[in-house]
Order: C-alpha cells, then structure tokens, then sequence
C-alpha cells in the first residue's frame, strides 16, 4: 500500500466512479482470466470479443479506454464496440487485426478505465 495521502477524486459531474481492471487471455485465445479490480466479471463472447459484466448498474458511461500488454509483440488494437451500463451491465471490447477481430498470438492482458456517473441529477 502507498504511504501517501492521496486527494478525493473531482468532477462537474456528479457520483463519478472509475472502474479500473484487468484481464489476461491466453496465446490463441481462450477463456479470460480476471486479473485485477472490482465490480466486475469478464467473459469471451466470440473470437477476439470479451464482454465486461458490471457488478451494478450506472447511469451513464462518459469514457471507456482499454489497452492491450503483452510480453511479446502482439499486432492487435483493443476497441471498445458496445457499452449499455443502464440495463444489461456490459461493455464489450474486440481486439482487432484491422477491422477483424482476432485472438492475441501470445499471452495478452487487456487493461481498461471506465468512468461512469452514478446519478441522474444534472450538474449544476
């Protein structure tokens, strides 16, 4: 644990939280592995796919990164395609050769961030 004294998070929007993970998948593809984070679980949903399950569910989603780290050199782009965090929890991302999705060639961890508002108060 750091030994730091770490500032509350800020933002014009209100009930900002971040969920932040990860995910390993073998060479070849296969099953996601959860590696780090809360509030979540994560399952392959077709080749090069893996959706994101939320634990709750949020208003909205205002941002959704993910990127891809691997030992070796991996030519794949992860995209996030789809995200409904209001009714089914999910968000989907691909890992792409171009716009194929495609399975890594050796072991990859898919890292992601996604800020979502917990409220449907607008900002004032």
């Amino acid at each position: 644990m750091a030994n730091r004294n770490f500032s509350k998070v800020q933002g014009l929007n209100k009930e900002i939280k971040l969920i932040a993970g990860s995910f390993s998948i073998a060479a070849s593809g296969g099953a996601a592995t959860k590696v780090t984070g809360l509030g979540y679980t994560v399952a392959k949903s077709a080749t090069g796919t893996y959706t994101i399950t939320l634990a709750d569910a949020y208003n909205a989603c205002l941002a959704a990164t993910a990127t891809t780290q691997a030992a070796t050199a991996v030519d794949l782009v992860s995209q996030v395609t789809s995200v409904d965090v209001v009714t089914a929890k999910t968000v989907v991302i691909k890992l792409l050769v171009g716009a194929t999705a495609t399975e890594p060639s050796a072991v990859t961890v898919v890292n992601f961030v996604l800020v979502l508002q917990n409220s449907s108060l607008p900002s004032v």
